[in-house]
């Protein structure tokens, strides 16, 4: 069992090394890289003006970093009159360690978890931020609309692929080992199902596919994945411990 993990680094190889402590081989595949967002000058102004009872939505570990570090540098703290929302676990987390603020989060780490927390129930005229890469969350964002909420999106990363790098690498992979992908976002699994040229399709629609959300489960399934398991998390602890599990049972989810 060989499992090719398609995530940004430093995360990949992290994950790559934890799975090796488990004795799990584990190729690394980092699609992507970021880079300072469009909107990270002007948000040590927005956040001073929002109202008392805004809410702060964070989308991952690195919104909040490249947001805290411009926070930094402009010498503006935390809001502490707002109300703070996580991702996941891993977010919050790393939100209350920067901001010492609380930070609530849901049991499902998605979008649909997240409009699912009582705080969202009522946010007629409410102001919300969320803090996200150059795109994503835009169905969060929209049903906040319908609800009433004035959004403001804040762009605190960008991505930067690394496709053309990895083109060669794809070539000698051991794929009569390859058993299993890890893919955390819909974007790296568009792109990772490009680099695998059309010889190879039957070979990568073979394999076992883990994504965190329902949300990236349909698009494995439109693209013709099979086997898929969803972890509902994108911590790296989660996923190994879902691979150790279905290492030990065969790769089969009974």
């Amino acid at each position: 069992m060989t499992i090719v993990v398609v995530r940004p680094e430093p995360d990949c190889s992290q994950l790559v090394d934890q799975l090796a402590q488990q004795g799990l081989s584990a190729i690394p595949c980092p699609l992507l890289s970021f880079a300072p967002g469009r909107d990270l000058p002007t948000l040590a102004t927005l956040l001073p003006s929002l109202p008392t009872g805004s809410i702060l939505v964070a989308v991952s570990p690195r919104a909040v970093a490249f947001a805290h570090h411009a926070l930094q540098q402009k010498g503006v703290s935390w809001p502490n009159n707002s109300g703070y929302v996580a991702v996941g676990q891993r977010t919050a987390s790393e939100w209350r360690a920067v901001s010492k603020q609380s930070v609530q989060l849901p049991h499902r780490e998605d979008s649909e978890g997240m409009l699912s927390l009582p705080l969202f129930s009522d946010v007629t005229d409410a102001q919300v931020v969320i803090l996200r890469g150059e795109s994503g969350r835009d169905m969060m964002g929209q049903t906040l609309q319908a609800r009433g909420a004035q959004v403001h999106y804040c762009e605190t990363y960008r991505r930067q692929w690394a496709i053309e790098p990895l083109i060669s690498q794809v070539v000698s992979w051991p794929k009569h080992t390859i058993t299993t992908v890890v893919v955390t976002s819909g974007q790296q699994l568009a792109y990772f199902d490009q680099l695998i040229t059309l010889s190879e399709q039957h070979w990568l629609r073979q394999c076992r596919i883990l994504v965190p959300s329902k949300r990236i489960q349909d698009q494995a399934t439109a693209l013709g994945f099979d086997t898929i398991t969803t972890v509902d998390s994108v911590a790296n602890d989660a996923l190994v411990n879902t691979l150790l599990r279905l290492s030990k049972t065969g790769l089969s989810d009974d």
